[in-house]
């Protein structure tokens, strides 16, 4: 039987957990280094490939050959033209999703290593403002890797349920904060008795640590070029060095009042001090921008600051103490840093939500796959088992975006959108709605299906929300059809906020959307996971 994990595979540092045979309780797997996190760095040597502590010492030292931020990426295809990814390493170009499946293979094999067992499933997390093509590029990247990906979960729904696992019996409602090196969530959560349910969530998946440090390198260069006339970011090897020296002393700055980076570029130097204050400056922007989506989220819940509880800090930019005091200051509340580990708990969470989910599987529903219940620990069921039988804690995470599909009123006006699942609506969920042909004898109908993103959007401007088209598909109609006809539209949507969509006319003809994701297809993925088994990733 194959160990489950949970990754928080990260833009900055990733980690991995499980939940042990012997008490039932989740930890994190240290990797071969023996650190609790890995930096989420590649690089490239020859047909060698390089994960985490060492990549990152290096990526000074030969940043051509180093792959950094790669989850900003995620759900972009595969190429060099605007809006396309792809980095090309010893004739081979690889997509996002390929290149974070060496961070995940690098976080198995450690974990394997470690717990000496193979580990064939996994509950990966994601922002939850992450969207159809970014959830299918880290599906992807979890089987190019060599897992079973059981879910893919909500990184503040994972970092609440490792919060909220040994709340039992409590009735709280939970605002988990989570600033990482590159996204940034807010989400309400609702822990009553052993249920644990999103109620709302925005977010920013371009707002991270990684914002904090290019206002200091921003700085540097510009204190550097004010003084010597150059700009040190034209070279790339210059530039490592300056970013290494800002993730420093932002670093540095969480403790101390001031912080100072050497600057060397084409034979000239500079040596800059960064003082709190003036960080403070730098990143008021960034502070405003978090403080902003906080109002957002509890507005979408319809909720002040005197409906929360606890406030959970998730993530590690919540270190900084301006993050601290700005969360402190606009909710009014004492925050407790050290109510859960920032770093550990998007990992142990989903390490739990891997095991409830296995539970589900073969202890509850009986199903018989690579684990049988014999092979469960008693430990674990105890735990995780409540003595009704079913499970002890239960997730329900809301879908983050609308969906809907574009609808006429008649046959020259403009389209406009049909909301078919609302944003938070809990999910799995099946939604099913009723449209008329627009004209006599319609041949056949398109049905396009789109998904928004609506990050302060009022309930009566849905019609508005900014789209991403998801698909298509065409319904062939049957001949003599009135104006008006029936046609039913049935969305489905799973745990992992997978969508599917079927219509069917009046003669019981049907027709599925073809969802147009820009990731790899089923060849690209089986390419990929034939080429990284050729590879060496230490």
């Amino acid at each position: 039987m194959g160990k489950v994990v949970g990754i928080d595979l990260g833009t900055t540092f990733s980690a991995i957990a499980y939940v042990n045979d012997h008490a039932a309780q989740e930890e994190i797997i240290p990797n071969a280094e023996g650190d609790r996190t890995t930096p989420s760095v590649i690089m490239f040597e020859d047909e060698n490939v390089v994960v985490g502590k060492i990549a990152k010492q290096n990526a000074s030292a030969v940043p051509e050959q180093i792959v950094e931020f790669v989850k900003r990426e995620m759900g972009r295809p595969k190429g060099q033209s605007d809006g396309e990814y792809s980095r090309e390493f010893n004739g081979k170009e690889y997509s996002a999703e390929e290149l974070s499946a060496l961070i995940l293979q690098k976080l198995k094999q450690d974990a394997e290593a470690e717990l000496n067992e193979e580990v064939t499933d996994a509950v990966i997390t994601v922002p939850a403002y992450f969207k159809d093509a970014e959830r299918e590029a880290t599906r992807n990247a979890g089987k190019i890797a060599g897992l079973n990906v059981l879910q893919v979960v909500n990184e503040p729904t994972a970092a609440a349920l490792a919060y909220g696992i040994d709340q039992h019996g409590s009735d709280q409602t939970v605002f988990v904060f989570d600033l990482g090196g590159g996204t940034f969530d807010v989400t309400i959560m609702r822990v009553s008795g052993s249920e644990l349910e999103m109620i709302a969530t925005n977010g920013d998946p371009k707002l991270g640590g990684k914002n904090w440090d290019d206002k200091i390198i921003s700085f540097v260069a510009e204190t550097f070029q004010n003084e010597h006339g150059d700009n040190p970011l034209q070279d790339l090897h210059a530039y490592q060095e300056i970013q290494l020296s800002a993730i420093s002393a932002k670093e540095s700055l969480s403790q101390r009042q001031k912080a100072r980076i050497r600057c060397s570029y084409d034979g000239k130097s500079s040596n800059v001090e960064v003082t709190r204050e003036k960080f403070e400056e730098l990143t008021a922007d960034l502070v405003g921008r978090c403080s902003s989506l906080c109002d957002i989220v509890l507005d979408e819940a319809g909720m002040t600051w005197e409906n929360i509880d606890t406030v959970l800090m998730v993530g590690g930019s919540t270190r900084m103490p301006m993050v601290q005091e700005m969360v402190t200051k606009i909710s009014g509340k004492d925050i407790n840093p050290r109510e859960v580990n920032p770093d550990d708990a998007v990992a142990l969470g989903a390490a739990i939500q891997g095991t409830l989910r296995q539970l589900e599987e073969v202890v509850i529903k009986g199903k018989e796959e690579t684990t049988t219940e014999e092979e469960i620990a008693t430990a674990v069921k105890e735990r995780f088992i409540a003595p009704g039988g079913g499970l002890a804690i239960t997730v329900t995470d809301g879908a983050t975006h609308n969906l809907g599909l574009v609808v006429y009123e008649s046959a020259d006006s403009d389209g406009s959108i049909h909301v078919m699942i609302a944003k938070m609506t809990p999910v799995p969920c099946e939604v099913e709605d009723r449209f008329g042909t627009l004209f006599e004898n319609q041949s056949s109908l398109l049905v396009e299906v789109i998904q928004g993103l609506e990050q302060d959007q009022k309930e009566d401007e849905l019609i508005k929300f900014t789209n991403h088209k998801l698909g298509e598909c065409r319904l062939e109609l049957p001949s003599g059809l009135p104006q008006g006809a029936p046609v039913d539209v049935t969305y489905k949507y799973n745990l992992d906020q997978r969508l599917e969509v079927t219509a069917e006319g009046p003669d019981g003809r049907t027709a599925n959307v073809t969802i147009d994701r820009p990731t790899l297809d089923e060849t690209g993925v089986a390419e990929a996971t034939e080429h990284l088994q050729s590879l060496e990733v230490e």
